[in-house]
């Protein structure tokens, strides 16, 4: 089991741990040897976008000077043409200012498309029909916006006066004002255009010197990490190895040897090692504690406050076979961190048909189950009891497990967490093992518990047994019992009292509430009419005779280190005692009373009225209710004999199902 365990679970932890660290190396240089390229590519990229900036930008210094060189020999060559005297023909002339018109349009357009592209902080390049965008300037820097804006302002006037003049036929007087603009306003235009350009290649160059220290700072980690790996690998390789042949070694006598002192820097190969020694050592434990003969309940509380660090659950459950000729299983033990404080009692002692479940398939292949997300698992199935509860209480993952012993199906081991996606497959692994030692500690204690069980059930079966007219009762009184504790449970009612094992013990125990019967006189115990003062007292004495009885069968069986009648003690000694005091045989009252004697109390007094016993006839079900609501706040407690007042229908079914079956 172990050599699986550290093979399984951990080996490969271990194997990965060279991988990565490995790959790590492998990735770092691959990186470095990436970012050297891509660095003289930025390098070289960033040459090309400086000199494209300053050819773009430049060239607006020289539109600048054309758009007032043009509008200038417009107005010359319109002089020239309108002059009486001409040293050119006319045609030549105005095929000259065609030229001259279409220069200066195209110059116009272009200067405005750029600094178009200015003002979006991007400078846009014609790279062969293909446009590419170079980031200028940050749009929410103020210099650029007080820049570009005093440029466009100066533009929008010289654009137009540029436009009028390219389209005008003769000099007029709005042609003239125009030229004045475009003369007076070419130097401060071209001034504008050389602080844009300056700018620009200023903020161009800090963000290339920025990208330089970005990479410069990346490649020096990169280096420092791949010193780090190889220091680290070198520098932890020894220790791990040397603690698992010191773990190796010591495993057998002390498996706390394969630790690392506390409180020193390891390698995560080292905890690895420590981890899967630990495991071990707690296997080592479970088992000598299983061999010490403690009860399964307490095996199973140690698993779970033991394992927890190695596999993520809130809850473990156990149903059992037991009882039911491998037909039938029933939720027997529950055991939860407080994450699911109502989810032990809400199913324990529940009993569903397997073939009514999906574990069928489970328990045929061996295998098993792993749900990562119980919503949508049981979408679109028929819907089942128990999986509804698991719902509602929050549980989202679970990994099932069959129980097998000597190629015997004892029942199925659950762990269930509130997370969605909380197993993988080494956890399963982990658990496949664990679970060996569960069915272990399983046909180790829970065989020999039924046996005194079963040996003890059958003493207080002899007692009922003397009298036919109540032979059936203990069977009625498990069902009625476990039936109201079930409500009180789903209802509310006292419910902070109810441990999670508490239906499972209570549908065990309630039959043994008149085991202290075997010692009452025949005379007395079927006597046909109402018992005197002198027998009366002698019936009174079956509770703590009954009590002596399990208690001894409890000394007994505590000398192989279990005791599990605690329950069947106080119920045999406690269940004739009243809510106000008046029973027996101690005057008990209220909540003194234990809970589990104040729930057979109503039971009891149900089936003895539903049921003919030597001294009385069987009262109807109506009838007895009845009579049973005059003691409610004096004979019962008053939460539990309401609980079994709102739900008289269950009773009332429950009660059919026993006279149509001659139960009576």
């Amino acid at each position: 089991m172990f050599k699986s365990c550290l093979g399984r679970v951990k080996s490969s932890r271990l194997t990965d741990f060279f991988r990565y660290r490995f790959m790590l190396v492998a990735l770092s240089l691959l990186s470095l040897t990436v970012l050297a390229v891509f660095s003289l590519l930025l390098s070289r990229t960033h040459e090309s976008e400086h000199n494209q900036i300053l050819n773009a930008l430049g060239r607006q210094r020289m539109l600048t000077q054309q758009i007032a060189k043009d509008a200038n020999r417009i107005s010359s060559l319109l002089d020239a043409i309108e002059s009486p005297v001409r040293l050119q023909e006319v045609n030549y002339l105005e095929s000259k200012l065609w030229d001259v018109r279409i220069s200066l349009s195209l110059a116009i357009e272009a200067f405005g498309k750029t600094l178009a592209s200015t003002e979006g902080g991007v400078l846009q390049i014609d790279e062969g029909g293909k446009i590419r965008s170079i980031s200028l300037f940050d749009l929410a820097d103020p210099s650029f916006a007080v820049a570009v804006g005093e440029t466009r302002k100066l533009w929008t006037s010289f654009e137009s006066s540029a436009r009028l003049i390219a389209s005008s036929g003769s000099k007029d007087a709005r042609f003239r004002a125009a030229l004045i603009v475009i003369n007076e306003g070419n130097l401060e235009l071209l001034a504008h255009t050389e602080r844009i350009s300056r700018a620009a290649l200023d903020a161009f160059g800090a963000k290339s010197r920025f990208d330089q220290t970005a990479f410069a700072i990346l490649t020096v980690s990169l280096i420092f990490l791949v010193v780090w790996l190889l220091y680290g690998t070198y520098r932890f390789l020894i220790e791990p190895y040397t603690l698992f042949y010191r773990g190796v070694k010591t495993m057998g006598a002390a498996a706390a040897e394969a630790s690392p002192s506390p409180g020193g820097r390891y390698s995560v190969l080292t905890r690895e090692v420590a981890d899967t020694f630990a495991m071990m050592r707690d296997m080592l434990n479970l088992v000598a504690y299983i061999n010490q003969g403690n009860s399964f309940s307490e095996t199973l509380s140690l698993i779970f406050r033991t394992f927890k660090p190695y596999v993520p659950y809130e809850y473990i459950g156990v149903a059992t076979f037991a009882g039911y000729r491998g037909t039938r299983l029933t939720a027997a033990y529950g055991e939860s961190d407080g994450s699911f404080a109502t989810l032990p009692a809400r199913l324990m002692g529940k009993t569903w048909d397997i073939g009514t479940t999906s574990l069928g398939e489970i328990l045929e292949t061996g295998f098993p189950r792993v749900i990562n997300d119980l919503e949508i698992y049981s979408r679109n199935k028929p819907p089942k009891e128990y999986t509804q509860i698991l719902l509602e209480e929050g549980i989202r993952s679970s990994i099932t497990l069959p129980l097998v012993m000597n190629g015997k199906a004892l029942g199925f081991l659950f762990f269930s967490s509130r997370t969605v996606n909380a197993y993988t497959d080494l956890h399963l692994s982990f658990l496949q093992n664990l679970r060996n030692a569960v069915a272990l500690a399983f046909e180790k204690n829970i065989v020999v518990d039924e046996l005194v069980y079963a040996t003890t059930l059958s003493l207080a079966k002899m007692a009922e047994a003397r009298d036919e007219d109540t032979a059936d009762h203990l069977d009625r009184m498990s069902r009625y019992t476990t039936l109201l504790a079930r409500l009180m449970i789903e209802q509310g009612v006292r419910s902070s009292d109810i441990p999670g094992d508490f239906v499972k013990d209570l549908e065990r125990f309630s039959p043994m509430h008149d085991i202290g019967k075997v010692g009452i006189r025949d005379d007395v115990l079927l006597k046909p009419g109402k018992l005197d003062p002198a027998e009366w007292e002698h019936m009174k004495t079956h509770t703590t005779y009954g009590a002596n009885v399990l208690k001894e069968a409890a000394n007994s069986n505590s000398r192989v280190g279990r005791s599990f009648f605690t329950m069947g003690i106080r119920i045999a000694q406690n269940h004739h005692e009243k809510w106000d005091g008046s029973g027996y045989p101690e005057g008990l009252s209220g909540e003194a009373i234990p809970l589990e004697a104040r729930i057979i109390a109503v039971a009891d007094v149900l089936d003895a009225l539903t049921t003919k016993r030597p001294y009385k006839k069987a009262f109807p079900f109506e009838e007895s209710v009845a009579i049973m609501r005059e003691g409610a706040g004096t004979h019962f407690d008053p939460e539990i004999f309401a609980c079994f007042e709102r739900n008289l229908g269950a009773f009332r079914a429950l009660h059919g199902e026993f006279e149509r079956g001659g139960n009576q």
